[in-house]
């Protein structure tokens, strides 16, 4: 079943990139054309300052308070930046999809280098606490393939065939939103299956970890709001794209270098943090969507 499901994220994770990258209509980078001081702050805001700032902030001072499993899918789930199936929430939410998910391509091409690096960094970090760390083989050149292959390459298709034939990519992107949906729906069914009796025991030995999941998914939110600038449709989009991390990356690096003892308790700590992200983003988007009335 765990190969069976890893596979299953691994096509999920493909499927949505290529729809991202096909979904996009005119030059893919404008970002870095006309506002590349507002691109790099976003970028390293959501794919290093988030992690490094949860590891500062949280898991290094609170280490004694959780479990393993739960240490490990909170520094997982912070060094994954930007979940694909974030525009389908900023499309309701009243957010900018487009710069969403052209932030998003950025992300996944910046992810090739910032998660092999945060791979180093939280691996140190727990073995400075005396936590063992053998049996997690994380090679920072494979990590950067893997990345490279289940997200960059496929949203470089996408471009690719978005630039040379715009509406043949427009049909296609809509078709493979649909499936991409399917499948995460089927990847969440896969990992409840696999966790199912794991998950109440989670819940209920690591109240701490859970608090600390939620001021992650706080810290996380606040600092892209931070980062957007004034405009309040960018800072929602913004929040949002920081603050929603990528479960399905994070758990195709859960199913590639988990010792097979851990996975077990490893996947109903994630799927933890999903549930409390959305969450907390939806507290967000309710507090956001009064503010806007007050100033409207």
């Amino acid at each position: 079943m765990p190969q069976s499901a890893g596979l299953l994220v691994t096509a999920t994770i493909v499927t949505l990139m290529l729809s991202l990258g096909l979904g996009l209509k005119d030059y893919p980078f404008v970002l870095l054309r006309d506002r590349p001081g507002f691109l790099w702050r976003v970028l390293l805001g959501t794919c290093l300052l988030v992690p490094l700032a949860g590891l500062a902030l949280v898991l290094l001072p609170l280490q004694a308070l959780f479990s393993r499993p739960a240490w490990v899918a909170m520094a997982l789930m912070l060094a994954c930046p930007s979940a694909p199936l974030i525009l389908f929430r900023v499309r309701s939410s009243g957010g900018t999809a487009e710069l969403a998910a052209r932030l998003q391509i950025a992300a996944a091409l910046l992810a090739t280098v910032s998660i092999p690096l945060l791979a180093i960094v939280f691996k140190a970090s727990a073995g400075l606490s005396g936590w063992p760390v053998s049996g997690w083989e994380v090679s920072p050149i494979a990590v950067a393939v893997q990345v490279l292959k289940v997200q960059v390459l496929p949203v470089i298709a996408g471009v690719l065939l978005a630039q040379w034939r715009p509406l043949l990519a427009q049909r296609c992107s809509a078709v493979l939103g649909k499936l991409a949906t399917l499948l995460l729906a089927l990847v969440m069914i896969a990992l409840l299956g696999l966790s199912a009796r794991q998950l109440l025991p989670f819940l209920q030995q690591n109240l701490a970890g859970l608090a600390a999941m939620a001021g992650l998914s706080v810290l996380s939110l606040a600092i892209g709001y931070g980062l957007a600038g004034r405009d309040p449709l960018e800072r929602r989009t913004v929040a949002l794209v920081s603050g929603m991390r990528n479960t399905g990356l994070a758990a195709e690096l859960a199913f590639t270098y988990a010792p097979p003892e851990v996975l077990p308790d490893l996947i109903p700590a994630i799927l933890s943090y999903v549930l409390i992200t959305v969450i907390m983003s939806t507290v967000f988007l309710r507090w956001q969507k009064r503010d806007l009335v007050r100033a409207g």
